[in-house]
């Protein structure tokens, strides 16, 4: 017997849809994000805990900061385990990240607007990997440029949030301070043997003002 209740066949065939179109653009990216998302045929099992206890009970209740029980999890943010859900209620389904062992479930926020809008910003950072190529291995990417992306997503989704995403998005920013840690001394090597900063730039395939940003730290 299904856990999820939803209003019709249709939207049920919609979030099929949707959550698979998601898992497309996760699997590409999982290994640069801090959330997990599950499969459809994944879901009811996936409640537990949630909307229902490990014997099948339900744990939605008209008390105040209960679980709702339009609330689909469809994936967990994996440094804390807090769940990532969808509101069926709700036009175009808003996605959302709630904050557990707070004692109600009244805590948490918007990650989009829509599921649609969910696809759109997996894609965006699928996109964002292939240019950079570090889905082929390569590590050489810089903090600016992710936080150009982030602003790319929030411009798009009044919904959004900074620095949700900049945590969801925290393996990419390590593997950019790793690379600017390393930039860095590498620079300073190279301004010590005397190269010029257009030469440095051009070596490492930065824009001479990076170089200099880098020199002024030294």
């Amino acid at each position: 017997m299904s856990v999820i209740k939803f209003n019709s066949y249709h939207q049920k065939e919609e979030m099929k849809r949707n959550l698979k179109l998601i898992n497309l653009k996760f699997e590409k990216i999982r290994d640069y994000v801090h959330f997990h998302i599950f499969s459809f045929e994944q879901l009811d099992d996936c409640q537990t805990g949630f909307s229902i206890d490990p014997d099948g009970n339900s744990l939605v209740t008209d008390e105040e900061g209960s679980w709702d029980d339009n609330w689909i999890v469809i994936g967990y943010e994996t440094i804390c385990g807090d769940p990532i859900i969808i509101e069926l209620n709700e036009d175009g389904y808003p996605v959302s990240r709630l904050i557990h062992g707070m004692g109600s479930w009244d805590a948490g926020s918007f990650l989009t607007d829509s599921m649609e809008s969910f696809i759109k910003i997996l894609k965006d950072i699928e996109c964002f990997l292939t240019e950079k190529q570090v889905l082929q291995g390569k590590r050489t990417i810089q903090n600016k440029e992710l936080k150009a992306l982030l602003n790319n997503i929030i411009e798009k989704d009044k919904f959004t949030d900074f620095e949700i995403w900049q945590s969801l998005l925290n393996p990419l920013f390590n593997i950019a301070d790793e690379y600017e840690k390393a930039l860095e001394t590498k620079v300073k090597e190279m301004k010590g043997e005397g190269k010029k900063i257009t030469e440095i730039a051009y070596l490492f395939n930065i824009k001479p003002k990076d170089v200099y940003e880098y020199i002024k730290k030294m």
